[in-house]
């Protein structure tokens, strides 16, 4: 039965979560920036970026002893470097395709010194991939493994969808340009940091996050449509951040070309063209859901 205040809950739980990474990194920063003898601010920012994310990482395993997720709820299967693969590969293929369509509506186009030599093409496509996987692994086991379970047994499988896709796309442009004199840090500036953060939310250009709430609703509908399938989540995503890595080496923006609206500032390959051919996919896949919620509905009655 639905329940506003279970609803509510699914919605702010993660919030409260990240907001709790945050203050524990700005806290540890600190001592940290004190003991390093650093003299340089942006380095501070720094430990409070990959701090937070060090906190959001080592939470996830009591997080999920305390909603008492399972393994299975998380959608990890014995399976799984199986699944990434086969998600790999069609990641790849996903934003190759779109690479494909910005180089040809002159959005991108090729580097003039032309592709590098072997050694170098190799060295950039290992980057890529290692950063790929990386990204990946941590983000999907966040929105589409513990937040997505969490929300999914809070209020069901429409609210976390929606709320896993809206929380992955606000993360990407958690970001903090705050400087001040390195001389006048005080416990205070790791918290003055992540409140500038959570701050730059305000500044979220509406193509780049579309383009990201609709590739995170796209996952967790595969993560919907397949139920133990977390690996698949994973190699979509790792796919598509080889592809736009490998690509930004490869290739150079063109914002004098005409299309170039249909790509947002925030990577210069996501924005309104990448929404509109995973809006595409989103539907084709909750059509394809829908005899699916059909039985699920009928075994709860």
């Amino acid at each position: 039965m639905f329940s506003t205040k279970k609803l509510a809950a699914a919605a702010l739980f993660p919030l409260l979560y990240l907001m709790l990474c945050a203050g524990l990194a700005a806290l540890a920063a600190y001592p940290m920036f004190i003991l390093s003898g650093a003299d340089d601010i942006s380095f501070f920012r720094s430990l409070v970026s990959r701090g937070g994310q060090a906190f959001l990482i080592l939470g996830l395993y009591p997080l999920s002893r305390w909603l008492r997720l399972s393994g299975a709820d998380l959608g990890f299967q014995w399976t799984f470097p199986r699944q990434l693969l086969l998600g790999f590969g069609l990641g790849v293929l996903m934003l190759g395709l779109h690479t494909l369509a910005l180089l040809a509506l002159d959005i991108r186009a090729p580097n003039p010194e032309g592709l590098p030599g072997g050694g170098q093409l190799l060295s950039i496509l290992a980057k890529a991939l290692g950063i790929g996987l990386a990204v990946a692994l941590l983000e999907e086991t966040v929105f589409r493994g513990v937040l997505f379970a969490a929300a999914r047994r809070l209020s069901g499988y429409g609210a976390a969808i929606a709320i896993s896709a809206f929380y992955y796309a606000i993360l990407h442009f958690l970001r903090s340009r705050w400087t001040g004199d390195p001389a006048t840090v005080g416990w205070d500036t790791g918290f003055r940091i992540a409140a500038d953060g959570f701050a730059h939310l305000a500044a979220m250009t509406p193509d780049s996050f579309l383009a990201l709430f609709l590739a995170g609703m796209f996952l967790a509908c595969v993560r919907v449509a397949l139920p133990r399938g977390l690996g698949y989540c994973v190699g979509l995503h790792a796919g598509w951040v080889f592809v736009i890595k490998t690509a930004k080496s490869l290739t150079h923006a063109v914002p004098e070309a005409q299309s170039s609206f249909l790509v947002g500032s925030y990577d210069g390959f996501i924005g309104y063209l990448s929404s509109a051919w995973i809006a595409v996919l989103i539907v084709m896949l909750l059509i394809a859901l829908q005899p699916l919620a059909t039985r699920r509905r009928n075994s709860e009655c």
